[in-house]
């Protein structure tokens, strides 16, 4: 099966941030109960929990391609984790069908209100928003990587 990688830019100012006993060492494995790390210039930014994440920011109800999405907002996470300014970076998770890693490239320009971090119902994130195809779509996100 051919490897296939997207990319998902954000590029930052000042991270400050973080959520967890995080390290500070991307390759080290994140804490048992974390569904998303930031790392931002090669260092963890943030490590969030599902519970962590309920607690720092505020999650909403979207309608993405007809079907109910429901948890943090993409920009809201980023700032939650010290990221103030952005141009770029990478979100990484699984694509359509769960077989093959991906990533997404966008830009602040494109990120707005309408991009979240869907739970899923197996207690994952999903990176969904009304302006992508839904075969575009990152399923189990795992990773925010910024520049």
């Amino acid at each position: 099966m051919r490897h296939v990688l997207w990319t998902v830019a954000l590029v930052v100012s000042l991270p400050a941030a973080a959520c967890s006993d995080a390290t500070t060492d991307p390759t080290e494995p994140p804490a048992d109960g974390v569904v998303l790390r930031v790392i931002v210039d090669g260092e963890v930014a943030a490590d969030w929990t599902l519970s962590a994440l309920e607690e720092a920011v505020d999650f909403v109800e979207l309608i993405a391609d007809g079907d109910p999405q429901s948890g943090p907002l993409l920009t809201d996470v980023l700032a939650a984790s010290g990221v103030s300014d952005w141009d770029s970076g990478e979100v990484v998770g699984f694509g359509e069908g769960r077989v093959f890693e991906v990533g997404l490239d966008i830009s602040s320009d494109d990120v707005d209100e309408g991009w979240i971090l869907d739970v899923t119902n197996k207690g994952s994130l999903k990176l969904a928003s009304a302006d992508l195809p839904r075969e575009q779509w990152v399923r189990d996100v795992g990773e925010v990587i910024l520049p």
